[in-house]
């Protein structure tokens, strides 16, 4: 082989590797998965609201994805949450009521929490290299013993409803601080961050700065 032809092919394995290596640095994009409570799809202004301002949510609809065509495996808050941890309809897992307490469980056929050996999101997300976080609600069990959060693939988490380890407060905004710092901290790395809201559940829990706020609506809109 003459020395041009082994300088070309040389030439074609370095084109190779370096394409190689920039499909590997390739960044894969972050998802924040914001669930709420009660909060409906026409909630948002973005979604033809008109009184509630949300330019912060407009605007990661705006550059993310905004699914308008949609199927919500349960009206129910637990069954929901498993439906979308798993990816399957929560029949699947015998979950079809929201986790409340041994003696309820049993008079419904359910068990008292989310399968840890199941499908899970969070779980194929750590797999493929991302960071995980949970913040906010969780409902996916009931009783003393159940799994912690970080079973289920979850790197950092804080949780109400949840196993108790990292605890936050039912009502305010908490959650969101959580998920705030998460993150900035991991913002040089793929992230995938659940956050699950809670105050629109909790709308006979209003906060006064925000009653201020909205003090030009009726007393119902404000709330």
């Amino acid at each position: 082989m003459n020395q041009i032809i082994k300088i070309k092919l040389v030439f074609l394995a370095l084109i190779a590797f370096t394409s190689l290596q920039a499909q590997e640095q390739k960044s894969e994009p972050n998802i924040i998965f914001i669930f709420a409570d009660d909060w409906g799809y026409g909630d948002l202004s973005c979604h033809g609201s008109s009184f509630v301002k949300t330019p912060n949510l407009d605007k990661m609809a705006s550059q993310g994805m905004d699914f308008a065509n949609f199927t919500v495996n349960s009206p129910v808050c637990s069954p929901s949450r498993v439906a979308v941890m798993t990816g399957q309809f929560p029949a699947r897992q015998c979950i079809h009521q929201h986790f409340q307490g041994v003696g309820a469980h049993i008079k419904r056929g359910m068990p008292d929490w989310l399968d840890v050996d199941g499908m899970s999101l969070p779980l194929e997300l750590q797999k493929a290299g991302y960071v995980t976080g949970h913040f906010g609600k969780w409902h996916l069990g009931s009783d003393t013993g159940m799994p912690t959060e970080d079973q289920y693939g979850y790197d950092e988490y804080a949780t109400f409803n949840g196993s108790g380890t990292i605890e936050i407060p039912k009502a305010g905004s908490v959650g969101v601080d959580y998920a705030e710092k998460f993150i900035n901290k991991h913002k040089d790395q793929p992230f995938f961050v659940n956050l699950w809201l809670h105050e629109a559940h909790l709308n006979h829990y209003p906060q006064e700065r925000f009653m201020k706020q909205f003090s030009y609506l009726d007393e119902q809109e404000r709330v």
